[in-house]
């Protein structure tokens, strides 16, 4: 997502608090919660499989597929300097870049939360890159001697020179593997550098929704050696929807946490204004290929997919694509709205299906391949109509859910 960095990673437990785990309150200021015989087992289900099923899948599956790309990036280093690397080497750099990329892409659909509030979104995923300054560092060799995943977690708080963009330009060349030959032992430790960070980050937002003591002993280990536990204020993250309507939550009632990433600026509302009206819109508009995202591996027709497919999770229950299946639709936002307004329903499922436009004729699917080759503003008006459409309908679903429910 295309930000300017304002917040250093790890933020102060005081802010974290401040945007995590807190009660709520009434215009008064005294507490109001939810009292226990008041809960919704219905909604008790759907928020708990938003969490587990949706979110925290999500999450465990991109901090997997980092620490994939960390080890295929120390593989290409290592051989480089070794003098024996070979093309299947920057392949498989980018065949773990296109694995981690697909479930980012699914999490822009909640990045309320953890990303957000550490500054990890801007961190990973801000764009374009400062190919200036990045020449520049590669060539400062005071720099490049003291390169890592630590050095880039400590010096580049935003993106620009680190995160998804930055690897993707050391491996990728219009739209394939970039050539061997074309990645020098710098690029490649800078590649394997930003990788490392980018795994931190990964492994930091899943143990904060899921709770660091319910990932593997091995994310643990990775940050208790780099000091990147999550605060307790953010810890845990999900149990804020889980537990919504009771103390200690930061929501008041469970159709508030519902509401919430169904309508936020950094929910599933947010993420389909932002692919329509920034991510299509802004390139089309300036005809710059700057302003693409994903230009060097011509992802971004599918990071747009991807980024609704991300609200189908949400709306549908889980993740069902390429084998994975963690949905269960009887415990999903659909079949909850279903059985108070099916129309309303069934309008959302069809809009989002449109707008992902599986089969090519529809939304996103109309995109010309790649993206950044055919910025005419003809090519790319139905996609952009089709991510407003799906917007106004979250909108919509959600102010009929306040309103009714």
């Amino acid at each position: 997502m295309r930000k300017i960095f304002k917040t250093p990673l790890l933020v102060a437990s005081a802010l974290m608090m401040a945007a995590g785990v807190v009660s709520c309150s009434d215009d008064n200021g005294s507490e109001t919660v939810t009292t226990g015989d008041d809960l919704s087992a219905e909604l008790t289900e759907v928020l708990t499989q938003y969490v587990n099923g949706t979110v925290v899948a999500t999450y465990q599956r991109l901090a997997d597929a980092s620490i994939l790309l960390d080890t295929e990036c120390k593989t290409l280093y290592d051989n480089i300097v070794a003098g024996n690397a070979t093309q299947q080497d920057v392949k498989d750099v980018c065949d773990a870049w296109l694995e981690a990329r697909k479930y980012w892409e699914y999490s822009e659909a909640f990045l309320l939360g953890p990303a957000t509030i550490n500054g990890i979104d801007p961190h990973i995923d801000s764009w374009p890159l400062d190919k200036q300054a990045l020449d520049k560092m590669l060539a400062n060799t005071t720099i490049m001697d003291d390169m890592n995943a630590d050095y880039i977690t400590s010096n580049y708080g935003s993106g620009g020179l680190c995160g998804f963009h930055a690897l993707e330009y050391a491996v990728f060349a219009d739209g394939h593997d970039k050539d061997v030959s074309e990645i020098n032992a710098n690029l490649a430790k800078y590649a394997y550098a930003v990788a490392g960070d980018l795994k931190l980050q990964c492994v930091v937002l899943e143990a904060a929704w899921a709770g660091t003591a319910n990932v593997s002993a091995d994310k643990q280990q990775l940050l208790e050696e780099k000091e990147a536990t999550p605060d307790s204020g953010v810890d845990n993250y999900g149990m804020n929807f889980i537990n919504a309507g009771k103390a200690g939550s930061r929501y008041r009632t469970q159709l508030e946490g519902v509401v919430d990433f169904i309508k936020a600026d950094k929910g599933c509302y947010g993420i389909a204004n932002e692919v329509g009206d920034v991510k299509i819109t802004d390139p089309v508009s300036s005809q710059n290929v700057l302003d693409v995202e994903s230009w060097y591996s011509f992802n971004s027709k599918t990071d747009f997919q991807d980024n609704i497919r991300g609200i189908n999770n949400v709306i549908m229950g889980g993740i069902n694509y390429d084998g994975v299946n963690t949905r269960d639709e009887s415990k999903s936002i659909y079949t909850l709205l279903k059985s108070h307004n099916p129309t309303l329903a069934d309008e959302l499922k069809a809009a989002i299906d449109e707008c992902i436009g599986e089969d090519g004729t529809t939304g996103l699917g109309t995109i010309v391949y790649p993206f950044r080759n055919n910025l005419e503003p003809e090519k790319n008006q139905v996609a952009i109509e089709s991510c407003q459409a799906l917007r106004d309908k979250l909108m919509e679903v959600a102010s009929w859910m306040q309103e009714n429910m």
